[in-house]
């Protein structure tokens, strides 16, 4: 009997949509109030999802759990990443190059989810940092080799090619209105920090899962 690994890919990509939607509705419902007021107390429409997922329960434990089995079914599809990329003529240093900065992304992305920024700040700092340099590395390195046909996904590897473009624009978007909200106190700037915090979110998931959930698609194994 073949057992196929598309339900267990498809979880493991859409768990921290999943996650995401369901605490982002719980503080909306529960705590939209406190959640959208600031320092300043300024005039703001919603809540950064980053509050909502580290200041609130039980949205903060959710998310870990979620988060957390997540990063744990994802450092599979690694082997799979490497597997793929051998098995189209890809050998030597770069594969194993790869294949840790894809582990180092899971690693941070799984420190910054453990350690809110309020409870162990140096540790939530490192894994943000670690976490934002291999995702935007690993995004523009893996669309490249996707749009050239390397690691499989057909007709859908031209659909990876907009996500460097918008996971960078994003971060930089939420950079910039972080910064005016925190100096500057403008009505709506944290709202805008919240959308585009949660466009780079979901758009890491959506190319992640275009990478690897279309792959896992293909495997099976096999039970006498």
């Amino acid at each position: 009997m073949a057992l196929s690994f598309k339900p267990f890919s498809f979880i493991s990509v859409h768990l921290a949509s999943f996650a995401a939607i369901l605490c982002y509705g719980i503080t909306l419902w529960d705590e939209y109030e406190d959640s959208v007021r600031t320092h300043c107390h300024t005039w703001n429409l919603l809540p950064s999802f980053s509050s909502s997922i580290g200041d609130y329960t039980p949205q903060r434990y959710i998310w870990r759990l979620c988060v957390g089995v997540s990063c744990t079914m994802r450092l599979f599809s690694v082997l799979l990443f490497s597997e793929n990329l051998r098995r189209y003529n890809r050998s030597g240093p770069i594969v194993q190059i790869l294949t840790s900065m894809r582990v180092a992304e899971i690693l941070g992305l799984f420190l910054l989810t453990m350690f809110a920024s309020t409870e162990i700040f140096p540790v939530h700092a490192f894994g943000f940092c670690v976490y934002f340099l291999f995702s935007t590395l690993n995004i523009a390195i893996v669309s490249r080799l996707m749009s050239s046909g390397v690691t499989g996904s057909g007709k859908l590897n031209s659909d990876t090619d907009r996500y460097p473009a918008v996971y960078v624009l994003t971060f930089v978007g939420c950079f910039i209105s972080y910064m005016v909200h925190n100096n500057y106190c403008l009505p709506g700037v944290y709202t805008i920090f919240g959308g585009l915090e949660l466009v780079m979110i979901f758009s890491n998931i959506m190319f992640w899962y275009h990478c690897d959930c279309l792959e896992w698609t293909s495997y099976t194994i096999s039970i006498e």
